[in-house]
């Protein structure tokens, strides 16, 4: 029986999920700066044969967001790890996208998540990472912080436009705005960009060698915020990892072909 829109407390707030389907659980976890909305046209393909989790990372969406909140990679892989262990997910086949790609990575290789499958999309997974206008924001903080809302959310609204290789429609670009607006939601934007955690991902780098599990990555061939050819270079380091570019996808490719995703997903889940 699919569960809706539940929450846990988790050591940083209290966690907005979706349980959808049954079968083998697969953990979808989206990026930065965004929530679990990018899946809402991948997850009803999955649904028919597994178990579709969805949720919120701590700091996004419509998960708690508050003043001193630990948003960084390594506290998202935690807050992963307590979820898994939360739901009593025994080995469950992890999804990333972005920033999540980090955090499934994390929490398996760093929390000892066990799991059964990886896949990774366009995955902040190798340092540098960064968009020129984030790591602008990262270096001006308490400017950016400063911004009118109408001025914030009209520089994020571009900003997130140019994340898909089509013209991203009113609606979803309200919904993926949304979070990070009035006063706590564009507070919560800022502290995020902050938290930008290369360090962790440094860390990551030395640990992909050791990873056992089947593991795919895939990667928008338009991809205009992590360039493509960083794909190759994390498949060199992760043993036997399969590599699938995406045509006509860009960084959020959930959004710009959400079938040819699921479509990946499930041919390599039926593999395993």
């Amino acid at each position: 029986m699919a569960k809706a829109s539940r929450f846990f407390p988790s050591s940083q707030g209290r966690i907005r999920y979706d349980i959808h389907g049954e079968g083998a659980p697969v953990v979808l976890v989206h990026g930065t700066p965004s929530s679990s909305f990018v899946w809402e046209k991948v997850w009803p393909r999955l649904a028919s044969r597994l178990q579709v989790i969805t949720y919120d990372l701590a700091g996004y969406g419509a998960s708690d967001k508050y003043e001193d909140q630990d948003v960084r990679l390594r506290a998202q892989a935690h807050v992963l790890a307590e979820f898994v262990a939360h739901l009593g997910l025994a080995r469950p086949h992890l999804v990333g996208h972005d920033f999540g790609a980090a955090t499934v990575l994390g929490a398996h290789l760093v929390e000892r998540v066990g799991a059964r499958s990886l896949t990774v999309i366009d995955g902040v997974t190798l340092n540098p990472w960064g968009t020129p206008y984030s790591l602008l924001v990262r270096a001006n903080v308490a400017v950016f912080r400063a911004l009118p809302a109408y001025v914030h959310e009209a520089m994020l609204a571009a900003h997130l436009r140019s994340a898909v290789s089509r013209v991203l429609d009113e609606a979803a670009l309200l919904a993926l705005l949304g979070p990070w607006t009035g006063e706590a939601g564009q507070a919560a934007y800022y502290r995020q960009v902050a938290q930008y955690d290369h360090d962790f991902t440094g860390l990551l780098e030395t640990l992909y060698p050791s990873i056992t599990v089947p593991t795919q990555i895939l990667w928008g061939a338009e991809d205009r915020w992590l360039a493509p050819e960083t794909a190759k270079r994390l498949q060199s380091l992760i043993p036997d990892a399969r590599l699938s570019y995406l045509p006509d996808a860009g960084h959020f490719a959930m959004l710009d072909t959400p079938n040819l995703v699921a479509e990946k997903i499930e041919a390599f889940l039926e593999t395993i």
